[in-house]
């Protein structure tokens, strides 16, 4: 009895780095959600402590604001990616590896598009950063936007490039979407957080749509 109390208990390293892996994407995963709403809280308060402020009627003088036409495509665009992407990943769930490489690939379009109107927005504005209020928040928010709009295109391109190397990896294993191996448990849960953070950002994207265009 006394031998048995001393003997340690085995631990599967591989097993146990692979848990952690998954928990690291979990956690980077909520952690850009987190560090993203700072980013446009701050841009938010900056809009609405200007807007009640008003010094000297300075907040939109000559009513002017940034394209609708542009903003709503860019938000537009922004919802449908996401919405593809979560209906290819249950797809992929399902089986569906080329289900999801078609949504991916339309995802993906969609966000380059957004992230290539949200630039090309900044080189036809009716205003300069200092002609307004509104003018210097929005000449704020439209890079920051351009930017996280580039980097979930990043994002997804990563993860259809690993979709596509590891089909014949894990062709014998029921596929990339119900393969046990670790390295299709880790693509999976990668994607799970790709998904999460677009369906935040399209939810963001509404509300500064409504703060930019329609109570602008």
């Amino acid at each position: 009895m006394a031998a048995n109390l001393d003997e340690k208990p085995v631990i599967d390293e591989e097993a146990y780095y692979h848990d952690a892996s998954l928990g690291g994407l979990w956690t980077a995963s909520r952690s850009a959600v987190a560090v993203t709403a700072t980013a446009y809280g701050g841009i938010a308060f900056a809009y609405f402590y200007l807007r009640s402020l008003n010094s000297n009627n300075a907040w939109d003088p000559g009513g002017v604001t940034a394209s609708a036409i542009l903003g709503t495509l860019i938000v537009v665009m922004a919802i449908v990616a996401a919405v593809s992407n979560s209906l290819g990943a249950r797809r992929l769930r399902k089986g569906g590896v080329v289900d999801w490489q078609v949504s991916a690939v339309f995802s993906l379009f969609l966000i380059l598009l957004s992230a290539g109107f949200q630039i090309w927005s900044l080189t036809r504005l009716p205003f300069t950063p200092s002609t307004s209020g509104y003018a210097g928040v929005y000449i704020a928010f439209a890079p920051v936007n351009a930017v996280v709009l580039v980097l979930i295109a990043y994002w997804i391109e990563t993860l259809l490039v690993k979709s596509i190397r590891a089909k014949r990896e894990f062709a014998q294993d029921g596929g990339l979407g119900l393969s046990s191996l670790p390295a299709a448990e880790s693509f999976r849960a990668n994607l799970e957080g790709l998904g999460f953070y677009m369906n935040f950002f399209a939810l963001l994207s509404i509300v500064f749509f409504v703060i930019y265009y329609v109570i602008a």
